[in-house]
Formats: C-alpha cells, structure tokens, sequence
C-alpha cells in the first residue's frame, strides 16, 4: 500500500527568537509522523504577510508546485495559511483541483472534518467577497455621483488630477486642439473621418494610446489613427465633460457608451467640455448620416457623384478613373448602358472637362453667395429633448437587463420617470424652439478654395446642383460635347428650408442679381 505524502508550510510575519518556525515544523513532523504520513517538502516564508497574495510568497509558490505529488498539505495552524478567508479558499481550491487536502496539526482541520471545515470557509469566504464587491460599488457609486474619475486613462482630450479621492478631469490642450479641429472641419469645411485621418497620422498627430504614453514619459508604440478611432473620440459622450459607461449586454466602445446619470436623470460632469452640446450634435449626426453598413454601397470621391445622373435612366453616373502619362482619361459612365445587361444606349462623357463645366458655372452663379450653415442654439430646448429622448431610450433598454426586484432597477426607473417629466417640459418649449441657418463665414467661393472633392460634393448638394447627362448622338465625334449637358440648380439649403414668403423674397433677389435663372 502506497504511503500518503505531505508537504509541510509555515509563515512569519516577521523573523524574532520567540516566533522562529523551529518548534511549529517539529510539531507538523510529529504529526505527520502520527498519521504515518511521508514528509516529502518543507515550505516556508519569513517576513511575509498572511493577507499577501499566495503568489507573491516564494514559500507558498513551492508549495503550489509540489501539490500535485501530494497527498496532504500540513500546517502549525490555520492562520499560518493565510489571514484572509479569500486567499485561503483560492489555496483550498487550488488543491482541490490536484486532489490534495489542507490540514492542521493542532487538530482544529483534521482528515475527518476537514470536508466540514472547508464548507464553511468557504461559505465565509463568499460572504466575504460579496461584502467587498458591496463596498466597492457604493464607493464607486459615491464617487462617480460627484463627478470623480474612477480610475485607467482619461478620454481623449483630458488628464487626469487631483487627490486619490476626488479626482477630477481637466483639459489636454494638445488633444483638445485635434478635437476641436476635426469638428470644425467636417461641420463647415465639408472634410470626411477617412480624410481626417490621413490628416492626422501625415501631420504626426499621436492616436489617443500614444498620446497618453507621451505624457506619462512612457515609450511609444508607433500606433496610427484609424477611422474608428477618430469616430469614437468624436462621438462619444466624454467630449460633454461627463462621465460614461457601458450599455449591460454591449461591448464597451463610444458608439453604445452611454453617460451616467444623477438622481434626476441628468449626466454627471467630471470636467469641463470640450465640445458644447451644438457642435457634438452637429458631428454625430454628420457621423450617423455617413456611417456605411459592412457590404454597402461606397461612395468614392468623384466630384459629381450622385449629382451627375444619366437621362436615359435618372441613375448615377460613376467615375472611372484612367492616368496615362500624369494625365486625367476618365471618364463618369452609367451603369445602365454598359455591357449585355445595359438597359438603355451607352453614356459616357469625359470626367474631367464635365468637372470643369460644372465647377465654372457653379462659381459664376454661387461664389459670391455668403455660406450659411444650420445650427441648434446650444441648450436650445431643441438639442436638450434630442439628448433627453437618447437618454430615455437607453435606459429603458438597460432596464430590461435589471432583475425588477433590485436595487439598480429601483434607480433605473427613478430617472426615467424624472427623465418623461423634463421631456414633457421640453417638449412644450420645443414647439417654440427652431433652428436656424446662421452666417458660416466667408462666400461660397472661398470655402470651394478649401475643400477637397468630397467637400466640394457637398457644397454642391448644399446648392441643389443636378447635371444630367444625355447620351451621344450617334455618329457624333467622340470629343466633349456641352450640349450634352444640363445643369440645374435649386438654390441654397438655407433658402429652400425658410418659409415660403420670405424664399420668394430671397429668390427675386438672386433672380435679379443673375445668380439663378
């Protein structure tokens, strides 16, 4: 019959004559000896801690490895294994797993009631973790209601400071400045998140890890912007100054981030803002309205696409680009008339002598126009019942989440029931509430000067341009041909969105002037 084998352990919290291990080894010995157990190591760890972590004792790591050949771990006492009921379950479970069993020498955890023993540890040690994750979630909750930081990196455009207790988030000029940037850009200069983000990593702009290695002196990773990237730094909430958290169910990221809310249901701030409730609006929308789904169609950067349309079909025409020698060959094509399955007669026309055509006489009529560009006041009664409905919708998706007899649903439906009250009242003004197409400075001329093609799409749009493409006469030469060309305008946004009076007005006005026919 094969011997059962142990492995002796002791610990000290700190090495004197009077608490030297010697005599508890001895007793561990006599005991093993009793139940005709064979010693095969001895562990030990001196100036440690029994609250210390059972990896971070050297003892303790011999132990762990030895479990595995042996029968029976054996102790002076229980409080030599650890003094936190947490620590000592992780040991019970880790020799569980190898089929070793904890005992005592004092007898208190003997082989017949060690399966007792172990249950109710184990009972405290649940109890004891359930109390801990307890005060950590009203420390939390205490701390985020005052609008403190709770610990990792600062969003984007923020760092953090202040005491341990009440730390709090202020401005990252550096960040800050490529927020603000990049807001601007893509509201009044038309600019796209693809081309930004080229912007940024030619300009050697960091990406938001790297910048915050940079200023904690820490070595660099040489990581890039993304058009996720930029889109998250945009569109999360975090650029109000206010504190978020993740959707329960979601993956964590700016898209489904949402903000933490007080008592009332309103956002909690832990710094000031970066962008102010107009301007983040504005750039989400721009973002929601550009998003693409995986598989959907892209829209490219062609000048005129979706503007130029075929007039056999009404249908985009598409650009196909051909360099050859530096020089521009392409053409925009419909789809319709290409091929076997083309529906109507070929439409090609050469690409960049329709650019230029369109350019010209978009300049003669518009380049003096003053640009306009819509905007909600910041906290408009408008803008604050957009945000309030957005907060409505997602807690009550949280809430479908939250067990209906606890804590976090009794507070979920507090706010929302203070959130239904301030959009009833928002509502009410929001029928007096408008927006408005405000001065954006500068003509239509100058910010044509500043764009790249995707901008200059949109100020095209902007203007209602419409070119239809007619096809060739056949037998015609194959040489550009303006006559094949019709180019429509409806005017500006700004004047197609007022009232009809006062767009009538504004229309004999441009009329006269010959901006419009």
């Amino acid at each position: 019959m094969r011997q059962p084998t142990c492995v002796i352990y002791d610990r000290l919290s700190r090495l004197i004559a009077e608490e030297a291990p010697d005599h508890r080894i001895a007793a561990c010995r006599a005991y093993a000896e009793q139940q005709g157990w064979k010693v095969i190591h001895i562990a030990t760890d001196t100036n440690v801690s029994g609250a210390s972590r059972l990896e971070d004792r050297p003892g303790m790591r011999e132990v762990l490895s030895w479990l595995p050949r042996a029968d029976y771990v054996l102790a002076a006492k229980l409080d030599r294994y650890a003094r936190s009921v947490l620590e000592f379950q992780r040991l019970l479970d880790a020799a569980k797993s190898t089929g070793a069993t904890i005992i005592t020498a004092d007898g208190v955890v003997s082989p017949q009631n060690a399966s007792l023993i172990i249950n109710v540890l184990a009972a405290f040690a649940e109890y004891e973790r359930d109390m801990i994750k307890a005060r950590i979630t009203d420390s939390k909750n205490h701390f985020r209601s005052r609008g403190n930081h709770l610990g990792g990196l600062a969003p984007y455009g923020y760092a953090v400071t202040g005491p341990v207790n009440d730390k709090r988030w202020v401005i990252d000029e550096a960040a800050t400045a490529v927020i603000r940037d990049c807001a601007d850009k893509l509201m009044n200069h038309g600019a796209t998140l693809t081309g930004l983000t080229h912007e940024l990593n030619e300009s050697g702009a960091l990406p938001p890890a790297d910048h915050a290695r940079q200023r904690e002196g820490r070595k660099l990773r040489g990581n890039k912007w993304h058009l996720t990237t930029l889109r998250d730094v945009l569109y999360t909430p975090a650029v109000r100054g206010w504190l978020v958290q993740s959707v329960p169910g979601k993956r964590r990221s700016a898209v489904h981030n949402q903000p933490v809310l007080d008592a009332e249901g309103r956002p909690v701030s832990a710094g000031p803002e970066i962008l102010n409730g107009e301007t983040w609006a504005a750039v989400r929308a721009i973002i929601d309205g550009k998003s693409k789904g995986r598989g959907a169609e892209r829209t490219g950067k062609a000048l005129l696409l979706h503007i130029a349309l075929c007039s056999e079909c009404d249908g985009p025409m598409y650009r196909q680009r051909r360099i050859v020698d530096e020089k521009d060959y392409g053409t925009y094509v419909c789809r319709n008339g290409v091929g076997k399955r083309g529906i109507h007669r070929p439409n090609v026309i050469t690409a960049p002598m329709l650019d230029e055509l369109v350019t010209a006489d978009y300049l003669k009529r518009f380049g003096r126009t003053g640009l306009m560009r819509w905007t909600e006041p910041d906290g408009s009664a408008v803008l604050q019942l957009s945000e309030v409905t957005m907060q409505i919708e997602r807690l009550a998706g949280n809430l479908a989440q939250l067990d209906p007899k606890g804590t976090a649903a009794r507070v979920a439906i507090a706010q929302l029931t203070a959130l239904e009250n301030r959009q009833a009242e928002l509502r009410a003004e929001a029928d007096h509430a408008e927006g408005r197409w405000v001065d954006a400075g500068g003509t239509v001329a100058d910010e044509w000067e500043r764009r790249s093609d995707e901008g200059r799409r949109g100020l095209l749009a902007d203007l209602g341009t419409r070119v239809m493409i007619h096809p060739p006469t056949p037998g015609a030469p194959k040489r550009f041909d303006s006559s094949r060309v019709s180019v429509d305008f409806e005017g500006p946004a700004w004047l197609r969105d007022i009232g009809p009076v006062e767009a009538q007005l504004q229309g004999i006005v441009l009329v006269e002037s010959g901006v419009l026919d």
